[in-house]
């Protein structure tokens, strides 16, 4: 295990340990108690119709470079990038193994370049709202306002370097990275036909808001299903793309802890008890972890294990993940 790697899992064990000093934990049981096998099956509903807006998105890029895959074919994927996940966390081994696969049907390029598509996309939408609600949110302070200012930056920054051909001019004068700029030139195409779809990038962005709707009713759906029936609806639609985003940072594996605490700390803040907040917290990060599940029966029935072993993809999985955790 890396030092860095070491301090990650540190920090998150004092978070949960902090959070869990401030749980009541009779109520925290009680909480726990009434979620029924219906309850369960609701929430869970709920996760599904998200992972459908984000695979529809999906192949809706695809589809613009070319090709054509079932939106239940994707959704599968989908499933599989949360056990990729599970078994070996870091930043985008879930995006990394489901474009890898379907890229063996549309091509590695055009499924790469689909799949960064999707995410940005829905990195745009996110951005757009944290940048909106920063000024109208009386909890955000100053150090989270600057964080999602610098973001947005860096995003629309990184934006305009990855579409201009003087940057891959600039790249292959290094020559270690000559061999891989023949690939970037051909990304970078892809997000060139992409732009000049403006339906297309219209309804991705509007999937992308959509998607961030329905994480309003996932965080509704958990909260009553713990027993907390009156949570602010508007006040969730300013808070949650900040959760999001703090969530996304890199600071732990899987965000454990980081985006608990964000959960708890913006939750409190619009009307959750502390044991509340926590604990929808955990029904959130539970959810993926079924979700999970899902997708290692996807895995085994792709024989994923063998192939990769074969391909030699076990060490790039093992380097990467999704930061798609806070939104199921």
């Amino acid at each position: 295990m890396t030092k860095s790697r070491a301090l990650k899992i540190l920090l998150s064990l004092v978070i949960f340990a902090l959070l869990f000093y401030l749980v009541d934990f009779s109520e925290m049981w009680a909480s726990l108690s009434k979620l029924t096998p219906i309850v369960v099956f609701y929430l869970m509903m709920v996760s599904a119709l998200l992972l459908y807006v984000s695979a529809l998105k999906w192949s809706y890029f695809i589809e613009a470079l070319g090709s054509q895959v079932s939106v239940f074919k994707l959704f599968s994927l989908y499933l599989l990038g949360y056990f990729v996940n599970l078994i070996a966390p870091s930043y985008i081994g879930g995006d990394a193994a489901r474009s890898w696969l379907i890229g063996k049907k549309v091509g590695q390029h055009q499924a790469l370049t689909a799949t960064i598509l999707e995410r940005y996309t829905g990195l745009v939408a996110m951005l757009s709202l944290g940048v909106v609600f920063i000024w109208v949110v009386d909890l955000v302070t100053w150090p989270i306002r600057l964080a999602v200012l610098v973001a947005a930056i860096g995003l629309a920054t990184v934006t305009m370097i990855a579409l201009s051909p003087k940057s891959l001019h600039f790249v292959e004068k290094f020559k270690p990275l000559k061999g891989i700029v023949k690939h970037l030139h051909k990304i970078q195409d892809g997000f060139r036909l992409a732009k000049k779809d403006r339906v297309l990038i219209v309804k991705a962005l509007a999937l992308s808001f959509v998607y961030h709707s329905f994480t309003v009713v996932n965080v509704i759906t958990a909260a009553a299903a713990i027993g907390w029936f009156n949570p602010p609806i508007d006040e969730l639609f300013v808070v949650l793309p900040l959760i999001l985003l703090i969530s996304a940072i890199p600071l732990s594996p899987n965000s454990l802890g980081l985006q608990e605490g964000a959960y708890y700390y913006f939750l409190t803040g619009i009307g959750a008890t502390p044991t509340q907040a926590i604990v929808i917290a955990l029904v959130l990060r539970a959810k993926t972890y079924v979700l999970a599940i899902f997708g290692g029966i996807v895995w085994l029935s792709l024989g994923m294990g063998k192939e990769i072993e074969q391909k030699g993809m076990k060490k790039p999985l093992s380097d990467t993940k999704s930061s798609n955790t806070a939104g199921a």
